[in-house]
């Protein structure tokens, strides 16, 4: 538990330092900037390159911290579950169909019984079935939208779709989206 929680209180400090110290000196610099010609844009690309580099580094240490933090909770966990899987078989269970269980004033102990994992392939499944039960075969029917969109044009209320005949087509709404502006950095 200490080697658990001198990683905690690490993270939390570095955390606590990152989230108030350079987050904040980060936001009070960022001031609109007027972007007149190349120079400027290529600055603001800059910033956007080195934020994007160091989000990857920030976002690296804390996906290994929390990997770390994982496994020591995994160690303590199958290192526990065994010892207690163990009592589990000497005491008095409550059981039903599905599983086992037993109180403790903290907590209880649980055991499942699973059902099997069946697998099945329906090439071969299918046709028996198409032979002895032909009801318990399913068949979906869906629309070729990919097809049908390029027989159809936006409505001039620009909420439906149209043939072009004008005929409304029923079932398919119109949401418009904004344009979205993005700076790709190479």
């Amino acid at each position: 538990m200490s080697e658990a929680r001198a990683y905690e209180d690490a993270a939390n400090a570095a955390i606590s330092y990152m989230d108030e110290s350079e987050l904040e000196a980060e936001e009070d610099g960022l001031q609109e900037v007027a972007v007149l010609d190349d120079a400027s844009a290529e600055m603001l690309l800059r910033r956007i390159k080195e934020a994007d580099e160091q989000y990857e580094r920030m976002a690296a240490w804390y996906a290994f911290q929390l990997e770390k933090a994982k496994a020591i909770r995994d160690r303590t966990r199958a290192w526990a579950e065994g010892s207690l899987r163990a009592y589990f078989g000497m005491v008095p269970t409550h059981d039903t169909k599905t599983r086992s269980t037993y109180e403790l004033p903290s907590g209880t102990l649980v055991l499942t019984h699973r059902e099997p994992k069946y697998e099945q392939d329906d090439t071969k499944l299918v046709p028996w079935l198409k032979a002895n039960w032909p009801e318990l075969v399913k068949t979906k029917e869906s629309s070729n939208w990919k097809e049908l969109k390029k027989l159809l044009k936006i409505s001039s209320d620009g909420k439906s779709m149209v043939t072009a005949e004008g005929e409304i087509v029923p079932g398919v709404t119109v949401t418009p989206q904004g344009d979205e502006f993005k700076a790709t950095v190479k």
